[in-house]
C-alpha cells in the first residue's frame, strides 16, 4: 500500500481543486467529476469506508475525506515500516529476505555484519556468493521450489587460522505474490560458542575417563597380582603400597571434579568481608610443614596499611584457590628454594576495564621452581593441561588445580596473572576488587 499513497493523495487534492473551480455541470458533461467518482470506486475496493456520494455536491468533501485517509495510511504504513525496521535490528539473528533466484532484497544489520566487507553492496549478492556452501544452496532452492522449509548448518573460516565460526542457517519459503514469485526468509545464528561448549564437554570426558582409567588399571593390577602370586612380606607391603597411592590419586581427582562442579554450578550463596591477609596468614601456616619437609623456605608479607583490607565474597572458595596455588609451588620448587605469599594493595590489573573506579587488593605467589614454558602460559589453566605430564602424574597432580584457582578467582569478579621463567620460577598474581567499607556480611550473590 505505500508506494502509491502519496501520488493518490495528490491526485485526490488536484480533483478537488478542480471540483470547486468547475462549479455545477451536467453529470454526462463532467469529466472532472466522473474522474473523481471512478478514483472513488477505486478507493472502496481498497478499503476506503465511505460511500460514493451520487450528488455531485457532496463529491468535493468525499475527496477530502478520502485524502484524510490516505494521509492516515500513509502514516500508519511508515510507522509499521519503522516497527519491522526496528524489530529486525534488534534480533540477535542475522535475516535475509532473497527473491526467487537467491539474490538478496533485505538484510538486517547482524546480517551485514557478516559479510563486513560487502556493506553496503550486501543487496543484489547471491547467496551463493555470500555463504559459498552447496548444501546451503540446495536447500535455499528446495524452500523456494518446493515451500519446504529448511535447516543447515554451515562451517565458515574465522578471524584466526583453525578458527572455524558455525552458523545454523534456517530457510523459510514466503508465498509468491504477484509477477515477482516466490521469496525465502534466511535466518543466520551464529552457534559457535554452543559448538565450542559441546567440544569441551567431550573433550572434558574423554580426559575423566583417561585420567580414571589410568589408576584403576593400575590398582586392578597390583590387586590382582597381590591375590595370585606367593609374594614375599617385602613385596606385598610394596605392591600394596602402590595401591593405597592411586586410591589417594583417584581420591584427589573426584575430590577437585567436585569443586569444580560447585564453583560452576548457578546459585545464590552467602557472602562476606574476608580478611585476605589473614587468609594468607593461615593458608601459610598450614602449608609450611610439607614445605620445610620439601627443604623449603615458605614466607608471608602483607603490606603496610593492607591488614584489615576485605574483600567481598567466600572465604572458603578463596582458601581453596589459594591452596592450589601453595600446592602446585611448592610440588614444583626444588629443595632449597623459596615460596613467598605477598599480600598488598594498589595497581590494578592487566585485564581490568578502563575507567573502572574499583580499587583492588591482590594475593602473590612467588616461587624459585622449575617455571613453565612461555608457549605454555596461554593453556596452564584449562582442565587437564599439564606442562610435562608424566612428571605431574609422578607427583600426583591432577591436572585441575589451575583451572579452580581460575574460576573461584573469576567467580569473585577477579583475575588471575601469571609469568615465569623456565628454570627461575613462576609469580601467580590473583586480583580481587576490595569490598566497600561497612560491608555487612550475608548477603546472597549468583558467581561470576
Amino acid at each position: 500500500m505505500t508506494p502509491w499513497l502519496p501520488a493518490v493523495a495528490a491526485a485526490a487534492l488536484a480533483a478537488g481543486w478542480l471540483l470547486g473551480r468547475a462549479g455545477p455541470r451536467p453529470r454526462g458533461a463532467d469529466p472532472v467529476a466522473q474522474a473523481v467518482r471512478d478514483l472513488l470506486a477505486s478507493a472502496r475496493r481498497l478499503g476506503f469506508p465511505e460511500a460514493l456520494p451520487a450528488d455531485r455536491a457532496a463529491l468535493p468533501g468525499a475527496l477530502a475525506a478520502f485524502g484524510r485517509w490516505v494521509t492516515e495510511a500513509w502514516a500508519e504504513a511508515q510507522e509499521e515500516r519503522r516497527r519491522f525496521a526496528a524489530v529486525l535490528s534488534g534480533m540477535a539473528e542475522g535475516v535475509l529476505l532473497l527473491d526467487a533466484d537467491g539474490r538478496v532484497l533485505l538484510a538486517n544489520d547482524v546480517a551485514a555484519a557478516l559479510w563486513p566487507g560487502l556493506v553496503p553492496d550486501l543487496p543484489g549478492r547471491h547467496e551463493l556468493e555470500l555463504f559459498q556452501d552447496a548444501d546451503l544452496h540446495r536447500a535455499v532452492r528446495r524452500a523456494l521450489e518446493a515451500g519446504e522449509p529448511q535447516e543447515v548448518e554451515v562451517a565458515r573460516p574465522g578471524s584466526a587460522p583453525g578458527i572455524s565460526r558455525h552458523w545454523r542457517v534456517r530457510v523459510r519459503p514466503l508465498a509468491a505474490e504477484g509477477p515477482e514469485g516466490p521469496r525465502a526468509l534466511v535466518v543466520v545464528e551464529d552457534v559457535t560458542d554452543r559448538r565450542d561448549l559441546d567440544r569441551v564437554r567431550r573433550d572434558f570426558v574423554a580426559n575423566v575417563s583417561h585420567e580414571l582409567k589410568s589408576p584403576l588399571t593400575t590398582i586392578r593390577g597390583y590387586a590382582e597380582t597381590v591375590r595370585d602370586e606367593e609374594l614375599d612380606p617385602e613385596a606385598r607391603r610394596r605392591f600394596l603400597e602402590r595401591i593405597v597411592q592411586e586410591t589417594v590419586r583417584m581420591g584427589a581427582l573426584v575430590e577437585d571434579l567436585l569443586h569444580l562442579a560447585e564453583l560452576e554450578a548457578p546459585r545464590l550463596v552467602p557472602v562476606e568481608p574476608v580478611d585476605l591477609a589473614e587468609l594468607a596468614r593461615d593458608a601459610v601456616a598450614e602449608h609450611r610443614p610439607r614445605a620445610e619437609a620439601a627443604g623449603l623456605e615458605l614466607t608471608v608479607a602483607v603490606a603496610p596499611g593492607t591488614d584489615g583490607a576485605h574483600v567481598l565474597g567466600r572465604a572458603a572458595e578463596l582458601r581453596l584457590a589459594l591452596d592450589n596455588l601453595l600446592r602446585n609451588a611448592i610440588t614444583y620448587t626444588p629443595a632449597g628454594g623459596r615460596v613467598a605469599v605477598e599480600v598488598g594493595a594498589g595497581g590494578r590489573p592487566a585485564a581490568a576495564r578502563p575507567g573502572d573506579p574499583r580499587s583492588w587488593l591482590y594475593v602473590r605467589v612467588v616461587d624459585t621452581g622449575v617455571g613453565i614454558p612461555a608457549e605454555a602460559l596461554p593453556r596452564i589453566f584449562e582442565r587437564f593441561y599439564r606442562v610435562d605430564p608424566a612428571r605431574d602424574r609422578r607427583k600426583g597432580g591432577t591436572g585441575l588445580g589451575l583451572a579452580i584457582v581460575k574460576h573461584a578467582v573469576v567467580g569473585h569478579g577477579g583475575h588471575v596473572e601469571v609469568q615465569s621463567t623456565l628454570g627461575a620460577g613462576s609469580t601467580f598474581t590473583v586480583w580481587l576488587p576490595e569490598a566497600p567499607r561497612g560491608s555487612a556480611p550475608g548477603r546472597a550473590v549468583r558467581p561470576g
